[in-house]
């Protein structure tokens, strides 16, 4: 019955960790209310170990630009990891369009439920540009893990 009660315990904290959307919103404290940015997993990740039997993941991204009121999709996103198969840094994107990088906030080695990235969108079929790529002091994105 330990056995038992221990793994079901260990099954909920692992899926506890599991990340499969993330929604944010632009790193610049002046941006923050101009748009809303969902990337959604194709399933569930672990941060610490996004590419374990994967070498990229599928994601569809969603941009909602508050101010135009423009919708911007794209089911097509493909992230790997930004330097090697144990990194926990994604990066990708969809036809040279979109260009995202997503790192995870970690505290004492543990996910914080947080990321951090940049992202830049220049779609010239549905002419959508958007430069959220951050500086040496912040962010282009923040995002939350849902």
């Amino acid at each position: 019955m330990k056995t038992l009660i221990l793994s079901s315990l260990l099954f909920l904290s692992v899926q506890a960790s599991a990340v499969q959307k993330l929604v944010c919103v632009p790193g610049y404290e002046e941006m923050r209310k101009d748009a809303v940015i969902e990337v959604t997993f194709k399933y569930n990740i672990d941060p610490l170990k996004p590419f374990v039997g994967r070498y990229d993941l599928g994601a569809e991204l969603t941009f909602k630009d508050l101010v135009t009121r423009q919708l911007y999709t794209r089911p097509d996103l493909v992230m790997r990891p930004e330097a090697n198969t144990a990194d926990v840094s994604m990066r990708g994107g969809a036809a040279g369009m979109v260009h995202l990088r997503l790192s995870p906030v970690l505290k004492n080695g543990s996910f914080a439920g947080r990321y951090t990235g940049d992202l830049f969108i220049n779609d010239l079929d549905v002419r959508a540009y958007y430069n959220l790529v951050g500086t040496s002091k912040e962010p282009g994105i923040l995002c939350e893990a849902h």
